[in-house]
């Protein structure tokens, strides 16, 4: 008999973009989150600025402010309307499926496909690069362009040129096995660079400890206090982030069926799904995704199925993703 399940979640072809499971709702929650922490971070350069000319609280303070929060203002800022709010004008027409990516090429992360006479450039992480290479296939909306699996936008640039030094995107087939190292190793990367972080975080503590002019001050004491918290918290961070890079043997994933309602999106942007699976001894229990990636809970509520690396059991938390694609995240069994 034919099978007729849907594999993964996929832009549905010729209906427009909003029609895409928790799009709509994850564009208009990140464009809320960004236009708030733009104006919440352009506020504090405000206040560092305060604080500069008053000459009352050292050194430390203001220059962090200044220094830190006037770039990520404008990170954010130029992020909520190049970004999400862009890509929501556009969400009443469909996404176009692109094949075969002929004369497509690559400089790093930033793949140049070939499109309408010119050249959409966009940058891929590893793990994103990898599934493309094996399947050779995208979406396009506009400048933005999303994966099969994939539910997070990437804006791109239309140019004349591709990127200087590229080099022809091969066809390159990818097991499950790289594919989860791959992911594995950006997991390392970011966790690497939180630690970094947290080391500057310490480090700042400290330097307010000793900048500030009043002594007796309780800011003076928790800074101290959170400065040794950042400083263990960087070597914790540090720590994972080698575990991740150890090999592993050819993953053995199973597959459960999931009965869920449809995912959705929390305060904090997070994409969600709860439901009932059950597990290979018989046994049924709850499940709940919604974590490091979107994609996972989204692919879940859209196509009923979830990948487990290895044996799931109750009332533990398992890493689950899709074989072959760039989708890993934690999902959590009731008891």
């Amino acid at each position: 008999m034919e099978d007729h399940r849907i594999r993964v979640l996929e832009p549905p072809e010729g209906v427009p973009a909003k029609n895409m499971p928790v799009l709509t709702a994850l564009l208009d929650r990140n464009t809320v989150t960004t236009g708030t922490t733009a104006v919440a971070t352009g506020l504090l350069v405000v206040l560092g600025a305060v604080l500069a000319v008053s000459g009352g609280y050292g050194v430390a303070v203001p220059s962090a402010l200044l220094v830190l929060m006037t770039p990520a203002s404008l990170i954010f800022g130029s992020s909520a309307l190049a970004g999400s709010s862009s890509m929501r004008k556009l969400a009443g027409k469909p996404f176009r499926l692109v094949s075969g990516l002929d004369g497509a090429l690559v400089a790093g992360s930033r793949v140049s496909v070939p499109l309408d006479g010119r050249w959409l450039v966009v940058r891929f992480s590893a793990p994103l690069r990898t599934q493309l290479a094996a399947q050779r296939r995208l979406w396009v909306l506009g400048r933005f362009v999303v994966l099969p699996g994939v539910v997070v936008p990437r804006r791109g640039a239309f140019r004349d040129k591709p990127v200087k030094g590229s080099v022809p995107f091969a066809f390159e087939p990818v097991s499950p096995g790289r594919m989860l190292a791959t992911q594995r190793r950006l997991l390392s990367a970011y966790y690497f660079l939180g630690a970094v972080i947290s080391l500057a975080a310490s480090a700042f503590g400290f330097w307010v400890e000793a900048d500030l002019p009043q002594r007796d001050s309780a800011v003076v004491k928790t800074a101290g206090f959170f400065s040794y918290g950042f400083a263990v918290g960087a070597v914790g961070l540090a720590i994972v982030a080698v575990v991740l890079l150890r090999k592993l043997p050819e993953p053995r994933w199973t597959e459960l069926a999931v009965v869920s309602g449809p995912a959705s999106v929390n305060l904090f942007g997070m994409v969600t799904c709860k439901g009932r699976t059950v597990l290979p001894g018989g046994r049924e229990v709850t499940v709940t995704a919604g974590g490091s990636d979107p994609s996972l809970a989204a692919n879940i509520a859209a196509t009923g199925r979830l990948w487990v690396l290895g044996e799931p059991a109750a009332g533990k938390t398992a890493q689950a993703g899709v074989p072959g694609y760039a989708v890993f995240g934690p999902v959590r069994f009731g008891r």
